[in-house]
């Protein structure tokens, strides 16, 4: 076996690309007069974007150990689509959120899926 075909052997087939967006507290995160409203327009978005399967996994970070309050898993063709998809998120244009995204390379999650 040569070095090439050994190491390709620890690869997964189906890797697919995504964006991971890194949702951190953002410049008005501490704004709260409008906190119920708009944490119901939040849920409804990232649950339009799963149903459209534009999201594939998103959620809450539970800790307070820094900035970061929320991670998401999302399909676009390149970096600018992915970040308008963010930024489209009530919590981003109120400013309660800022949206820090990275490319990344996961086995395909085209199988999963969120329930309501």
């Amino acid at each position: 076996m040569s070095a090439k075909s050994a190491r390709m052997k620890d690869v997964p087939r189906n890797l697919k690309g995504y964006f991971l967006c890194l949702m951190r507290k953002g410049p008005q995160w501490n704004e709260t007069g409008d906190s119920p409203e708009l944490m119901l327009a939040h849920l409804a978005f990232l649950r339009t974007q799963l149903e459209a399967r534009r999201f594939m996994i998103t959620g809450p970070v539970v800790d307070d150990a820094d900035d970061l309050v929320g991670i998401t898993l999302l399909q676009a063709e390149n970096l600018e689509e992915a970040s308008q998809l963010a930024n489209d998120d009530p919590g981003a244009r109120a400013g309660r959120l800022r949206m820090e995204l990275r490319p990344v390379f996961l086995p395909s999650l085209d199988a999963v899926r969120v329930e309501y």
